[in-house]
């Protein structure tokens, strides 16, 4: 499997096939490992392991965070467009309190804000300002819906930040998956001409609203898809998203892709990805994390040893390692943090 690639109806293990050369499967929707097992992972199987891992979210109250639920950011109809806000409730520090867009993830298909309160609750209990996010899903809107959401959901946050006591010096973005695909993705492009960040938007190279976007600090994205650009050129599998095969849509894919707009301005950014991940395999990370390290941007880069897509989200290491590089990167006024050490 080349780095970046995304599995939805591609395969989970071509390494042993002995019809696939250079790791990639001569049949680009599925392939028959070496035991003659058919391996695949669908888009449908990857919402049902997100709506269960939802489900195992804690939403558990204490006095230590407020919590707001669905306010709305966007002008979207339904559950898109509406946010929570995870705020600390002690004193409001000098300047205010440092924040975070959290960005859910599920394929760009599936997913709900609240399967990232756990993370969005860490962060408030560690001084942070957390702000879940819905957005719009595809194949109902494809890409950049779902980009321009994240854009929309900055742009509120810039709007409110005296009201939520925010420090717009201080913000971030975390996803995980799909989530942290739309994390690389805004942040890698925000420095960007507005030409070469429309390219990847509904809005138009005039929209004012260009103008009013928020600096991003700081980046965290877990198990990210980096890079489009290496899909089979006739591979359908995120037709869903990107609206066709790479050969109809070059352009949207390169685009889509955060690979691609790496540059010396790039935001600081921590990348957490399990090495047995087989979803998203950790050579995207990898790539992306060299291209921002030859580029001379602080990118690190935490592997999870003997961790899947799934098990590396669950893990309570990913939750200290984000919450510990935005407090190096961005630290909320407050004593030291209440996260024990991630485990090496």
């Amino acid at each position: 499997m080349r780095s970046g690639e995304l599995i939805p109806s591609a395969t989970a293990d071509h390494r042993n096939h002995n019809q696939c050369s250079d790791n990639q499967c001569s049949d680009d929707r599925s392939c028959d490992d070496h035991n003659g097992r058919r391996r695949t992972i669908s888009p449908l199987w990857l919402a049902i392991v997100w709506l269960m891992i939802g489900s195992q979210t804690s939403l558990a109250t204490d006095e230590t965070v407020s919590v707001v639920t669905d306010q709305r950011y966007g002008e979207t109809e339904g559950k898109a467009g509406l946010c929570d806000v995870y705020s600390p409730t002690g004193d409001v520090p000098t300047g205010g309190f440092p924040a975070v867009v959290v960005i859910h993830g599920g394929g760009w298909m599936s997913g709900d804000k609240w399967t990232l309160g756990s993370y969005a609750r860490q962060l408030a209990e560690n001084g942070f300002v957390a702000i879940t996010i819905n957005y719009r899903l595809a194949p109902t809107h494809p890409f950049p819906a779902q980009a321009d959401d994240v854009r929309q959901a900055l742009l509120w946050t810039n709007d409110n930040a005296k009201r939520l006591s925010i420090d717009l010096d201080r913000l971030g973005v975390f996803g995980y998956s799909a989530g942290g695909h739309l994390s690389l993705l805004i942040a890698s492009l925000a420095d960007e001409p507005v030409p070469q960040q429309a390219a990847a938007s509904q809005w138009s190279a005039s929209d004012s609203r260009w103008k009013s976007l928020p600096k991003i600090r700081a980046v965290c994205a877990g198990g990210p898809p980096c890079d489009f650009r290496s899909l089979p050129i006739d591979n359908t599998a995120l037709a869903y998203f990107l609206g066709g095969s790479r050969r109809e849509k070059p352009q949207l894919y390169a685009a889509a892709s955060p690979a691609a707009h790496v540059s010396a301005t790039d935001p600081v950014t921590q990348i957490i990805h399990g090495v047995t991940d087989l979803i998203v395999p950790i050579q995207a990370s990898q790539s992306f994390h060299d291209a921002q390290i030859a580029a001379a941007v602080d990118s690190r880069m935490t592997a999870v040893p003997q961790q899947g897509h799934m098990l590396t989200f669950l893990n309570p290491s990913t939750r200290q390692t984000m919450v510990r590089f935005f407090q190096e990167v961005m630290p909320a006024d407050a004593a030291e943090p209440s996260v024990p050490a991630a485990s090496e």
